[in-house]
């Protein structure tokens, strides 16, 4: 197990510079980072001894009297696989510390379960629990909760079109953390609503102040604020557009869309220059834009009735697409073909569903794709469905083999759930299950994975093609750039 997940899961819930750190004790001065990455490499050995030292430091831990130490006595717990011990650390905590960290969190946590509430309610509701936990017993690290119950209250205010509570709750928020990301998200509300001139004035001095930043800051991460440059720069766009202020609405978005590029920031610039009465360029703009990464739906939708009216309604649609289709091949072949590489595939003999053995080089004469996943990956799940259609575009081609490794499962019935997984979705995939206990020996590292899903293609010779991790939803994509990927494999 890789234990940068605790790090960040318990990096809010850890007080002050410095705690009691287990078998790391002894050490004078070790301060909360030293005992993260050492616990990161007893987790990324997994062997035996360090899954035993790291026990030791969670016996150690649990016998603490400070509540961030059981915290992550419990994290490594779970990351052991040691779940009874994990939730006795939970129950515990719950009645150790009832005014605890833990505690507040959940009660905070149900106030917001209920999406029925008016904005009032659930403001009364909040000034409840902040008489029940102030926010002067926790802290300044463990303060951000507070900041996000105003900012989600805010919005709800917004929604409901009353804008003297959102400028009251803005002031409270201003000086917090959060501040921005509230601004964001009331924004983008407000903007839905039409109310321009609100939200032009709220967002503009975040965007200045943004953008000095940016000017002048050499790390980005030091800088939490600029996160939100590309979608506070997006909203003020369009609050400056809904104002009438084109050219500078286009200035900003022209800006962001050339150093942030996305397919948000390409309709918002389009929507821009259609305003200006620059139709064409906006239409050049998203059709490279659909060129260069395909036919996402958002960009179609806009493209499709700029062409309509460029072309007074009167062009053949369906002719338009065909040509489209046949540049966005050409354009996906030859980036493709940039990023092809050749390297000889490590060698694996792995067990499928049935009990059969299945090697590499039985299936040498064909080319093969690897899909590495686990059930636990939202990313492998959502490309499943593309994957389907893949497995069913190739299922009479005796030249391509499908072969989806499970690997990186921590559970002892894997294989259980794997098959449960498989069946529930009536996937045709042919599944193998990689080594879970010994990283070194797994195929995953035999093919120097960092992260899940990720797809291999193997040529008939057996060398590696492509290798490429994550994955998209989008199934036509999927299909496209697999097949594309696997006819280039073919050719050699």
């Amino acid at each position: 197990m890789n234990f940068k997940s605790i790090t960040l899961a318990i990096t809010l819930l850890l007080l002050g510079g410095q705690t009691t750190f287990g078998q790391m004790a002894a050490k004078k001065g070790v301060t909360q980072d030293e005992l993260y990455k050492y616990l990161n490499e007893l987790f990324q050995k997994n062997t035996t001894e360090s899954k035993a030292e790291a026990l030791k430091e969670a016996d150690f831990l649990a016998k603490s009297k400070k509540e961030e130490d059981q915290l992550l006595a419990g994290r490594i717990y779970t990351g052991l696989e040691k779940n009874d011990r994990a939730e006795a650390i939970k129950k515990g905590i719950n009645k150790k510390f009832p005014k605890g960290i833990t505690v507040r969190n959940e009660a905070f946590g149900k106030l917001f379960e209920k999406n029925d509430l008016s904005a009032q309610q659930t403001e009364l509701l909040y000034t409840d629990l902040v008489k029940k936990f102030p926010e002067a017993s926790y802290g300044e690290k463990n303060s951000g909760i507070y900041g996000y119950a105003m900012g989600a209250i805010a919005q709800q205010y917004a929604k409901e079109k009353n804008l003297d509570k959102v400028r009251s709750y803005l002031a409270l928020l201003k000086s917090r953390e959060n501040y921005t990301n509230a601004v964001f998200a009331i924004a983008r509300e407000l903007n839905e609503q039409k109310q321009h001139a609100f939200t032009q004035t709220m967002l503009e001095p975040v965007y200045l102040n943004l953008t000095q930043l940016k000017a002048t800051s050499t790390d980005r991460k030091s800088n939490s604020g600029l996160q939100y440059f590309g979608g506070i720069s997006l909203q003020y766009g369009d609050a400056l557009l809904g104002n009438n202020e084109v050219d500078k609405a286009l200035e900003i978005l022209a800006k962001v869309q050339q150093e942030l590029p996305s397919e948000t920031a390409t309709i918002a610039y389009a929507k821009a220059l259609e305003v200006k009465g620059k139709s064409l360029d906006a239409f050049q703009l998203l059709e490279s834009e659909v060129i260069k990464n395909g036919k996402e739906p958002e960009i179609m939708a806009e493209l499709l009735p700029l062409y309509n009216k460029l072309n007074n309604g009167l062009a053949d649609t369906t002719t338009y697409l065909k040509d489209l289709n046949g540049r966005i091949d050409q354009m996906l072949v030859s980036k493709l073909k940039s990023e092809m590489v050749k390297k000889e595939a490590p060698q694996f003999s792995l067990v499928d569903r049935g009990g059969k053995e299945v090697s590499l080089a039985s299936l040498k004469g064909k080319v093969v794709v690897l899909d590495f996943w686990a059930t636990w990956c939202g990313p492998c799940k959502m490309s499943f469905p593309g994957m389907q259609a893949a497995v069913n575009k190739y299922e009479h081609d005796p030249e391509v083999a499908f072969l989806f490794i499970n690997t990186w499962q921590k559970e002892e019935n894997y294989k259980e759930l794997v098959n449960n997984f498989i069946n529930d979705n009536k996937y045709s995939f042919h599944v193998l299950f990689d080594e879970m206990k010994d990283r070194d020996q797994a195929t995953v590292s035999a093919y120097g994975v960092k992260g899940i899903p990720t797809k291999v293609i193997i040529d008939k010779d057996g060398f590696i093609r492509f290798q490429s991790s994550g994955s998209g939803a989008d199934v036509e994509k999927i299909v496209h750039e697999i097949s594309t990927k696997i006819e280039l494999a073919r050719k050699g």
